[in-house]
């Protein structure tokens, strides 16, 4: 046995306790074996010596086996108890058996006591093993019912946020007033989403942003609504509707918000945002972009409006972050696309790569014949075939307008 084996030993005869001894010891089994003869000594060992099983005369005249095994199992229900006997009918047995003891051995073969007492032993540590599983079995269906009713209570406040969220994005009929062919596809990674769009009427211009705000899920929602929210008070309340003042702006009240101007404040977070203003009066648009571009086709000709190598927030200052304004004449039927990275950066295809931006672009291009009207629904198809069954890389936006 790996451990040294505590046994509790009640016999009144010397001579049958030494025997005892003598086989148990030249078993070689490591023990420690307290003898006892009388029934108050027996009942202070259980407690004191706290043995791994006890081992009984059935013929003690201090006290029988059947009254020990009663002690023992009041004691202990589990603690392991072998008796030693004479007697072997059928009904003796039987009664020994469900009475509780757990093995006995006749005093004519005491060789087979050591044997016993392993088989005791083992199936006692394999009881108690069971036990221990069945508890830890017991724990983890509750702590797994706890998890999953925090979960619940968890999925149910995202899925709220998230019709929080698609209430705060403005009604596609706005853009569809102004331009009857557009589209707008927007994929979420998770139930909510960093990428968000926004559109206002300000001064008879459409003013359009596309943004990409740091992560996506939660911390990715709650960036979209400070942008959100900022991008309202400039237009709105400021009422500044030149794009490269408005990213300006935008900067430095996310920076504000965010305490990115405190020092030691190391938080890259930001966003990438793309921004036009449409004249439909004059016919002319003004982009300005942080990280993100504005794709313009003309008789399908791709000419790519490209905004400032750096994004909104982050560790900047903002005596360092320039934004340019583009102003661009366009013709009726040009075609307008501003996105987020998430289309061309979806992993897919027989390979498992990204698919790239230059790809986007020939989507874009071979779908073009189709009319802006059907082209939403082959971009969704294009994007599930090419994702396959790999997950969704990132939160998924794109707008697109047929001037």
């Amino acid at each position: 046995m790996e451990k040294q084996i505590k046994i509790l030993l009640l016999e009144d005869e010397l001579t049958d306790a030494a025997l005892i001894m003598r086989i148990i010891k030249k078993s070689g089994m490591d023990h420690d074996l307290h003898w006892v003869e009388t029934k108050n000594h027996f009942v202070s060992e259980l407690e004191s010596f706290n043995p791994d099983f006890v081992l009984a005369d059935n013929s003690s005249h201090g006290i029988s086996a059947m009254e020990a095994l009663k002690i023992t199992k009041e004691f202990n229900p589990n603690l392991p108890f072998i008796m030693v006997t004479d007697q072997e009918t059928e009904e003796f047995v039987f009664e020994s058996f469900s009475a509780g003891i757990d093995d006995y051995v006749l005093k004519s073969s005491l060789l087979r006591l050591p044997s016993s007492i392993k088989n005791i032993l083992t199936k006692a540590e394999a009881k108690k093993e069971k036990e221990e599983v069945e508890t830890l079995h017991k724990e983890l269906k509750v702590a797994f019912g706890q998890m999953e009713e925090v979960n619940k209570n968890m999925t149910d406040s995202i899925n709220y946020a998230k019709l929080i969220q698609e209430a705060m994005l403005p009604e596609k009929a706005v853009l569809t007033n102004y331009f009857p062919n557009s589209l707008i596809i927007y994929r979420p990674k998770d139930i909510v989403s960093g990428d968000f769009y926004w559109f206002v009427e300000r001064d008879n211009k459409l003013l359009i942003a596309v943004a990409d705000c740091t992560g996506h899920g939660v911390p990715g929602a709650l960036m979209s609504m400070i942008g959100y929210s900022l991008l309202n008070e400039i237009v709105n309340v400021k009422k500044i509707t030149s794009p490269s003042e408005i990213l300006t702006k935008l900067n430095k009240g996310l920076r504000r918000a965010l305490k990115q101007n405190k020092t030691g404040n190391q938080r890259c977070d930001g966003m990438d945002i793309g921004l036009c203003s449409i004249d439909r009066q004059n016919k002319t648009i003004e982009f300005s972009g942080a990280n993100r571009h504005l794709i313009y086709f003309r008789d399908r000709e791709l000419d790519l409006v490209k905004g400032n190598k750096n994004g909104i927030g982050g560790l900047y200052t903002d005596s360092v972050l320039q934004f340019t304004t583009h102003t661009i004449s366009y013709d009726e039927n040009d075609v307008i696309y501003m996105c987020t990275d998430g289309y061309a950066d979806q992993f897919g295809g027989a390979r498992g790569k990204r698919m790239m931006t230059k790809s986007l672009f020939r989507i874009l291009e071979k779908s073009l014949s189709f009319g802006i009207l059907d082209q939403e629904d082959l971009l969704n198809h294009w994007l599930d075939k090419w994702k396959g069954n790999y997950e969704q890389t990132d939160d998924i936006l794109l707008v697109g307008i047929q001037l």
